[in-house]
């Protein structure tokens, strides 16, 4: 079949082997991820060609559809390498990866030998896996292999940063065999998104009514439906299956965690009508024949990284313009289609037009790490496409301190060495090594593993406390017990669904762990599984708080599950954990997510000792007796506090608090805003206004001014004395500020920047001060007549302006210039306002 993209074969042939470098744009439709490697292959590029694709599925399904196009066997001249999946062989010469293989091969060696080019599909998805590595071929390009060939494309790209960034290159631009897309918006009220499982509960009931209004069509094709999650996916679902309207049509789920069969079920190019309810993995690179209706919620689950408050994110937000068009697109793709939005027209127009780079939004100590192991020391002066935040590398740094990877100088250290060689965050490279040290290197891969996978249990049914023990020190312990049941039963789905167990996940779990397995033995640690099934789980407690010391957590009482955390961070711990009641304890998952409301969840808890963390940290320990503000009392009492970095560990309260430290604490909840003082009111304001002013005017006169650090004093200085809120708020303020200047320096302020003046006419006008800006008077214009010019102050350097007040005090004019308000502006206003205020005197 003649696809768009075969117009550009010679071009693309011709610019890669001259340049080395293309810019590729290519629309939906136009076959640029089946067919550019293989033009490439074609036109006499040697060695591997790599794609690279940032999810799993994609270059899973890619790979067999292109091996199908030129007739071979999948894992022969063309393959596929994912996280658990190795399919290719030493005769493969199209390899389609994703981006986090690619950026391990790079890690293990960083000349790429063997690959002949390297190319980058669907860039403007902006991964950091993929900028990273993209930025490490280009320098390769330039030293070592000069002979490696490099190409970016992708259907939404915008290519003018981008352009510079690969200079010197060649940039292509494909057409589309796109078909019209009939656009249609409707929109569901946001309290229609709410209700029992979180924000987006009921949506299902939405996607579902718009599916029934789609199915009738005789030229729907197959519908595609965009859900934001797995959740969201199951219940619609569900509820497709369940009703009647649904007879003759096949509903298949489709998202990265799928088994490779069901995956294949639901892209599969024939069979009957389908209804694939997808997450956003089926927004690029997968083509689905035969779909001509798309039903999009306009919303995906998007993992984000808070730097300051070092908390995991995620939350459902609005997908982008552009990531809507791609979806749009996709019943574009064989014949006409229609596409439904569930959301109105002018929300479209608002929506951000591209999605933010993940280099923004994600927690970046294992790129950091990477890159220093690639002997990159300045990070900072990396070849970044978009430079990260550099307070998020700041607190990624401070990270790898922690855990022995960098030292003082951030070189990194033999440790760091050692962990980066693992495919994990930092801090889980790290429990592997502390797992060698305690012996428990298997148990660790688990805990390792475990986190990254879905999980073992199914939500609601009671797994978690089915497999726990009173005795145990972990929920990790309760995973390993399940996960062993799990396999002992096959996954099968049924029999592991009657102990609360989620086959699929058990499942995926043991690729993870049979891969960091195998890693392990390379690295030459002592992996030892488990005897009898059973955790060593006072080991596992000291590997885990090597790794996670910085989620160091401590109940805020028995009758809460609300918890202080390392950092001055809150949080909830799992209400089936049994490090609930712990002196201390550690969570593996630190997450903010979206439900009936935005909390901080802290799972995956393990017990810690107090003595063995004093042990491990001894550094990190230190006793504090003075005063504390207790933010429940809103006083400040005095208070014996044993804490771990800034996390009280233990405390007792009794004696009464050092008043100045008291003063210090509660000045500080002012400045915060947290605490008012009723009495700094617009006197007070006035008064510094007159102060600061004054000092800008007349430098000459060396008033004190008022900064921000003159603001905390004066507050401190009001506070003095007092213990609670209750004793400062009311307290006058006034007088604190006399005693701010000197007898001299009164009388300036007095003289320069008075608080009232005398007009011409005789009468007295009250001056009004704001910090930066001109000082002012306000008056009813008939007690402006026969005053033609105003008064100055600060010895004739400042001109003080009018607010001319209508006869209902509403300001009408402001100026500075009142003999051309009398000319000009005086006329109109009696033409306006006599007639409504016939009784005021009109000249």
């Amino acid at each position: 079949m003649e696809l768009p993209i075969h117009a550009l074969r010679d071009e693309i042939g011709e610019a890669v082997q001259q340049s080395g470098r293309l810019l590729l744009r290519a629309p939906t439709g136009s076959g640029k991820s089946t067919c550019v490697p293989s033009m490439l292959l074609e036109s006499g590029v040697e060695g591997l060609i790599v794609v690279v694709q940032p999810r799993r599925i994609a270059a899973r399904l890619l790979a067999r559809h292109v091996a199908a196009l030129r007739g071979v066997k999948p894992g022969g001249e063309v393959g596929h390498v994912v996280r658990f999946e190795n399919c290719m062989s030493e005769q493969t010469r199209i390899v389609y990866v994703t981006d986090g293989v690619l950026q391990r091969w790079l890690q293990e060696d960083a000349d790429l030998p063997g690959v002949g080019a390297v190319v980058f599909d669907e860039f403007h998805e902006r991964r950091i896996a993929s900028d990273v590595a993209l930025a490490r071929c280009l320098d390769l390009q330039e030293s070592s292999r000069e002979d490696l060939k490099l190409v970016v494309m992708s259907a939404t790209l915008e290519t003018g940063g981008l352009r510079e960034y690969l200079q010197p290159c060649e940039v292509l631009e494909a057409d589309g065999r796109v078909f019209p897309v009939d656009i249609k918006y409707q929109a569901i009220s946001q309290g229609a998104q709410r209700g029992a499982q979180g924000p987006r509960a009921g949506l299902w009931d939405h996607v579902a009514a718009a599916i029934k209004q789609e199915v009738g069509r005789e030229d729907a094709g197959h519908i595609l439906v965009f859900l934001p999650g797995v959740h969201e996916i199951r219940r619609t679902v569900e509820l497709v299956e369940r009703a009647a309207w649904s007879r003759g049509w096949k509903v298949c789920p489709l998202y990265s965690g799928l088994s490779p069969k069901l995956q294949d079920e639901a892209v599969a190019p024939h069979g009957s009508p389908r209804i694939i309810v997808s997450t956003n993995v089926a927004e690029t690179s997968l083509t689905i024949d035969g779909v001509c209706t798309v039903i999009d919620a306009g919303l995906a689950r998007v993992a984000r990284y808070d730097p300051v408050r070092g908390i995991d994110t995620l939350m459902i937000e609005k997908i982008s313009r552009a990531s809507a068009d791609q979806r749009a697109g996709r019943a574009g793709r064989t014949a006409p289609g229609k596409c439904l939005r569930l959301w109105s027209e002018n929300d479209h127009g608002r929506r951000v037009a591209f999605e933010l780079p993940e280099i923004k939004r994600v927690d970046l100590a294992e790129v950091l790490l990477a890159l220093k192991a690639a002997g990159i020391d300045d990070v900072a002066k990396f070849r970044w496409l978009e430079a990260p935040d550099a307070h998020a590398l700041e607190v990624a740094t401070q990270l790898l301190h922690q855990l022995g990877a960098l030292d003082v100088l951030e070189e990194i250290t033999e440790q760091g060495r050692a962990m980066a060689r693992f495919p994990l965050h930092p801090r889980y490279a790290r429990l592997l090594l502390a797992g060698q040290q305690h012996n428990c290197v298997a148990e660790a891969g688990f805990i390792a593993a475990a986190v990254q996978s879905e999980g073992v249990f199914l939500r609601g049914k009671g797994g978690q406390k089915a497999f726990s023990d009173d005795s145990d020190l972990t929920d990790f312990a309760a995973e390993w017990r399940a996960f062993n049941v799990a396999r002992d039963m096959r996954y099968d789905p049924r029999r592991c669904g009657d102990y609360g167990i989620m086959a699929r996940g058990a499942r995926e779990l043991e690729k993870a762990l049979k891969q960091l397995e195998q890693i392990a033995r390379r690295s030459g640690l002592n992996w030892r599984p488990p005897r009898d099934a059973e955790f060593d789980q006072e080991a596992v407690r000291h590997a885990v708080l090597a790794a996670l010391s910085d989620r160091l957590a401590a109940q805020l009482g028995e009758a809460t599950l609300s918890c202080r955390v390392v950092g001055n961070r809150k949080g909830k711990i799992d209400a089936e954990s049994v490090a609930k009641g712990a002196d201390a304890f550690v969570a593996a998952e630190m997450t903010e997510v979206e439900g009936r409301e935005v909390s901080v969840y802290l799972n995956r808890c393990t017990r810690i000792s107090l003595e063995s963390l004093q042990a491990q940290f001894p550094e990190d320990f230190s006793d504090h007796d003075g005063a504390v503000y207790d933010e429940s009392a809103r006083r400040v009492v005095r208070r014996r506090e044993t804490r771990f970095r800034d996390l009280v560990l233990a405390s007792k309260e009794g004696g009464e608090p050092p008043l100045d430290q008291a003063a210090h604490l509660l000045a500080q909840r002012v400045v915060s805003g947290e605490l008012k003082l009723n009495k700094w009111d617009r006197a007070v304001e006035q008064w510094i206004a007159r102060l600061v002013n004054l000092s800008q005017w007349m430098p000459e006169m060396e008033l004190p001014g008022f900064s921000e650090d003159d603001h905390q004093m004066v507050i401190e200085e009001v506070c003095q004395g007092a213990k609670s809120y209750k004793d400062i708020k009311n307290r006058d303020v006034l007088p604190v500020l006399s005693k701010w200047l000197s007898g001299p320096q009164k009388a300036v302020l007095d003289a320069y920047a008075p608080t009232e003046v005398k007009l011409s006419n005789g009468k007295s006008a009250k001056v009004k001060y704001k910090r930066d800006a001109e000082p002012w008077i306000a008056m009813k214009m008939q007690h402006l007549y026969d005053v033609t010019e105003l008064p100055k102050i600060a010895d004739g350097k400042v001109k003080l302006l009018v607010h001319l007040l209508a006869p209902n005090q509403r300001p009408w004019q402001v100026t500075g210039d009142l003999e051309g308000f009398w000319e000009r502006g005086y006329p109109q206003m009696k033409k306006d306002l006599a007639g409504r205020y016939p009784k005021h005197e009109w000249r």
